[in-house]
């Protein structure tokens, strides 16, 4: 049998070892800083089963399409469809109403103009429900970030700064809530054993159903 090697190691701080399945089917290894490739590789041996297993689920899963960015189009928007409207002779930018709405002249800037919205959105949203969430369960972040990463949908720095992708808002608010949740637990619990996932579980009962939305739906949440 051939060895499994991974598509990409990325070497930090961290004290674990750990293994990423991305949206595109790829292995990602977070790794501490002096841990030896040899042993990299020992431990993707070890969860070959489960590598193949996560990477065929992935690549089963529905893909988000291709964007035409036309009138009638949906997007996602806190786990809602919303339709894009044009507004003809117009130059608007972004809006949202019962639809989403673009002018007619700023078409052929569709897609960045989108991204720009919900990176807005997301600054807007996201740190009050995170500041809202650690202030019921007792956890204090040093800083929430909102950033553009294509792999990771948060995570959680040794300084306890908390950063999250801005297209978690397009996911719905139980979902977003469940990340949020697991990266505040991230910061008494850096791993992720029994103990880290009995405090997510503690916090948020149901988080199972919200976590595997998220692995099952993550291709539509792009632009």
């Amino acid at each position: 049998m051939d060895s499994f090697r991974p598509d990409r190691i990325i070497r930090s701080r961290r004290r674990t070892i750990s293994l990423e399945i991305t949206p595109d089917a790829t292995l990602v290894v977070r790794a501490p800083l002096r841990v030896t490739d040899k042993w990299i590789l020992m431990i993707i041996e070890e969860k070959r089963g489960w590598i193949e297993k996560k990477i065929a689920e992935t690549k089963n899963r529905p893909a988000s399409g291709e964007r035409h960015f036309v009138r009638g189009e949906e997007f996602l928007f806190l786990g809602r469809l919303y339709p894009l409207e044009v507004l003809e002779g117009s130059n608007a930018g972004i809006s949202l109403g019962d639809r989403l709405y673009i002018g007619e002249g700023r078409l052929p800037e569709c897609r960045e103009l989108l991204k720009q919205w919900y990176a807005e959105k997301a600054a807007e949203i996201l740190p009050a429900r995170v500041a809202g969430i650690a202030a019921i369960l007792d956890y204090v972040p040093k800083k929430i970030r909102i950033s553009d990463t294509r792999r990771r949908w948060a995570s959680c720095s040794s300084t306890g700064t908390l950063s999250f992708c801005w297209r978690l808002i397009l996911a719905p608010p139980e979902v977003i809530d469940y990340v949020v949740i697991h990266e505040l637990v991230h910061l008494r619990q850096p791993d992720h054993s029994d103990r880290f996932w009995a405090k997510v579980e503690k916090a948020m009962p149901e988080y199972q159903h919200h976590r595997r939305w998220l692995r099952e739906n993550e291709r539509m949440l792009a632009i």
